[in-house]
């Protein structure tokens, strides 16, 4: 499992356990500074430059997703949240989270997340069939044509990039993007319509990386 080192991750957390335990698991290995609440959050990132980010939501201040308005687009932030209802997921991945946890999390789990979303330039390209994803920068391209995808969108082409040629089901994709139980397997199809119909209008070639394996699921044409 990758983990992560030497890097400034900015923990936004209000509750006093959960914050202490964060901050001994990353900070033996980085250097960590924690925030309880949404004020104290936007004070720390107008002050310093952060290579992640950690955030509840429910902070006693207000809505965690407010501290979006102070972030670097580039900055990654895991979400770990005790709200676990679709709209809540849909909402947070909209405003452009890396990932979204629900509380209880492993901790080893949110470490090789936040990994993932901080692999070092030659770890963060995948390139197969001409599409060409920037993990680190999250970003797409069909040869020199860029490709617009939400959060969303994203995530599941990565995940079936890196896994190409083996098929997963719209369950299967979301407990392995998520890392939780399927809520909705209908919310994962609709992502991925849209995901092969953005493909599609590139061009043909584009749209045919991402097929459907009857009785299978969805696989990327390594």
């Amino acid at each position: 499992m990758k983990t992560v080192e030497c890097k400034n991750i900015l923990i936004v957390e209000d509750g006093d356990a959960l914050r202490q335990s964060l901050t001994e698991h990353f900070g033996c290995r980085n250097a960590v500074r924690t925030a309880k609440t949404l004020a104290e959050g936007c004070a720390a990132l107008a002050e310093a430059t952060f290579d992640a980010v950690i955030l509840d939501l429910v902070l006693p201040d207000g809505n965690g997703l407010s501290l979006f308005d102070a972030l670097n687009s580039e900055t990654p932030v895991v979400i770990l949240s005790d709200l676990g209802s679709d709209e809540s997921i849909l909402e947070g991945l909209g405003r452009g989270a890396a990932d979204y946890l629900v509380k209880p999390v492993s901790l080893s789990v949110l470490e090789a997340k936040l990994a993932l979303r901080m692999l070092p330039p030659k770890e963060a390209v995948l390139s197969k069939n001409g599409l060409r994803i920037d993990l680190s920068k999250r970003t797409v391209r069909f040869f020199d044509t860029p490709i617009d995808l939400t959060s969303s969108e994203f995530n599941i082409l990565a995940f079936l990039m890196r896994n190409a040629g083996k098929s997963f089901s719209a369950a299967e994709i979301y407990e392995q993007i998520w890392q939780m139980p399927h809520l909705n397997t209908q919310t994962i199809r609709i992502h991925l319509h849209n995901l092969r119909k953005k493909l599609m209008q590139i061009s043909d070639e584009c749209g045919a990386l991402i097929m459907t394996e009857f009785g299978k699921g969805y696989f990327f044409r390594g």
